[in-house]
């Protein structure tokens, strides 16, 4: 019974402090806030995470956790590519990139975590293109999945940073044209992608 009490007040102390640096910035993730916000008292945050450090590596673990659960899902969908787009440019998914980014700088242990999801969500994205590709006849050295992971990935990142500064220049085109080449690739009938490749550029 103290373990689930125990878990739970260390979820809730979590979930404050990832409020605080949605609405607020990391910068501004106290113990003090993360009580006050949590309904708990200061020392309760100290006794679970000794220092601030200690408390961001494991506010990201959870919230890389919640991507990778995300991404699992978006695997078991008919079209597994739209759905890991779709899951990559939501604004309203529980990752925050900028913030951790901002504060891996001078943290070399969450850096490295963040380092590690990023090559997770890089290789699951490279598989299923690799497995797409290979089931629509379109395996070749023009189409290769690591490349092609990195632009659907990194667009996808750098649309959403984009997005949180207030720039939006160009997003609309380059989504759709991303839903289209998706459309060629993971759609119910060939379009110009086979054709391109059976040319042979």
């Amino acid at each position: 019974m103290n373990g689930d009490k125990n878990n739970a007040t260390r979820a809730a102390i979590l979930e404050a402090a990832e409020q605080i640096m949605r609405e607020e910035g990391y910068a501004a993730v106290s113990s003090r806030k993360i009580a006050a916000k949590a309904g708990l008292k200061s020392q309760l945050v100290h006794y679970y995470f000794r220092s601030m450090d200690e408390l961001f590596l494991a506010l990201f673990q959870r919230v890389d956790e919640q991507r990778f659960q995300l991404l699992t899902q978006a695997l078991a969908s008919k079209r597994p590519l739209h759905a890991l787009w779709k899951m990559s440019t939501d604004t309203n998914g529980p990752w925050l990139n900028k913030e951790f980014i901002a504060l891996a700088t001078h943290r070399e242990q969450l850096r490295e975590e963040i380092a590690r999801g990023t090559e997770r969500t890089r290789r699951i994205y490279a598989a299923v293109l690799a497995r797409v590709l290979e089931e629509r006849g379109l395996a070749h050295e023009a189409w290769p999945p690591a490349a092609l992971a990195i632009l659907l990935d990194g667009a996808a990142r750098l649309m959403n940073s984009e997005a949180a500064l207030g720039s939006s220049t160009g997003h609309q085109e380059a989504k759709n044209f991303i839903m289209h080449f998706l459309d060629q690739i993971e759609g119910q009938t060939a379009g110009p992608a086979v054709a391109l490749y059976n040319s042979g550029t």
